[in-house]
């Protein structure tokens, strides 16, 4: 004669078999009833409460929060170690990766593979690691553009077939959007801090 009960941690209620084995049970995440066998297992032999699907897409979440957390600590060190704004958030890095949606955010290129780049340049020491200076891009723009500003960028031979407009007049007003300026307000802090950053080098010459 089988058997209900129920687990005293996780209050999961199993079914057990007349030799008193676990042959099915309610997984935590998704409530259904599933043969034992579609359970992992802990390192000490007994099942774990979710099933092999829910197991594996928890982890799966768990790790790709893990990965965007350390994207983001590491802007925020580069931008420290050349004395520049490092307040980026993993908030900001998110609703970044959202806005993208896969998309090289100068050239329009879909690609799964997005580097984080900055519209002036970390070495230029001004705008750091901030949510109105950072962009995703391919690889073929971030290895292209380099230690460019946009605007050096654009004007550059290495920008020849690497710039949709569209995709790049979206992406500023994204940017202004997000630091509350206008297209234009946005633009003109960009040019002021571009002039900062010219007068700061040849300060240093």
């Amino acid at each position: 004669m089988k058997k209900i009960r129920e687990t005293r941690g996780t209050k999961q209620f199993e079914l057990l078999n007349v030799k008193g084995e676990v042959v099915q049970k309610v997984c935590r995440n998704c409530q259904r009833v599933k043969l034992i066998d579609e359970f992992p297992r802990y390192t000490a032999g007994h099942y774990r409460p979710d099933c092999k699907i829910c197991h594996k897409n928890k982890r799966r979440i768990y790790y790709n929060k893990i990965t965007d957390e350390r994207v983001v600590y590491r802007q925020r060190e580069r931008a420290r170690k050349v004395g520049a704004p490092d307040n980026y958030l993993l908030s900001d890095y998110l609703k970044l990766k959202e806005f993208a949606n896969s998309h090289c955010m100068i050239s329009g290129l879909k690609t799964d593979k997005l580097q984080i780049d900055h519209f002036q340049a970390l070495s230029k020491g001004w705008l750091g690691s901030t949510k109105e200076n950072t962009i995703l891009v391919c690889e073929d723009v971030n290895q292209a553009k380099r230690d460019l500003s946009i605007f050096e960028f654009i004007k550059s031979d290495r920008s020849k077939g690497l710039i949709d407009r569209k995709q790049l007049t979206r992406t500023i007003y994204y940017l202004a959007n997000v630091c509350g300026l206008s297209i234009t307000q946005y633009i003109s802090m960009l040019q002021y801090m571009e002039e900062l950053a010219t007068k700061s080098k040849d300060l240093w010459r």
